[in-house]
């Protein structure tokens, strides 16, 4: 990656097999998604516990599990992180998903590596 600043990233999502309370109150199984998911995600913030992203072309339901597989940035080698969506929501002036993930398990030597990275070469 070049030296400009920028707050996206090109990453593959997986998800994986949920059980969430659905928003009637009743449990519902989301089943694991059958090929990854090739998209660009815009990182709003970031913290050892998780991200706050948008995605304008995936919708993810709260409750649900999923897996980044971030690219190689700067010295740090790229990595699968296990991650629940802990909000979703749609931002109708933008046509794009808000939605904030926790890392599982958060605030690893490896995450506090990559927020350093993203908060000094990415996030604007």
């Amino acid at each position: 990656m070049r030296s400009e600043k920028r707050a996206f990233f090109r990453v593959s999502i997986d998800r994986l097999t949920s059980i969430i309370k659905n928003s009637d109150g009743n449990y519902e199984v989301v089943d694991k998604s059958i090929k990854p998911l090739d998209t660009h995600i815009d990182i709003k913030d970031v913290s050892v516990g998780g991200l706050r992203i948008e995605s304008s072309k995936e919708k993810f339901k709260k409750g649900t599990s999923c897996e980044i597989v971030l690219p190689t940035i700067k010295d740090l080698d790229g990595k699968k992180l296990k991650c629940e969506v802990t909000r979703a929501s749609f931002i109708e002036g933008h046509c794009s998903y808000d939605v904030g993930l926790r890392f599982i398990p958060p605030n690893t030597d490896y995450l506090k590596q990559f927020v350093e990275i993203i908060n000094k070469y990415y996030i604007k």
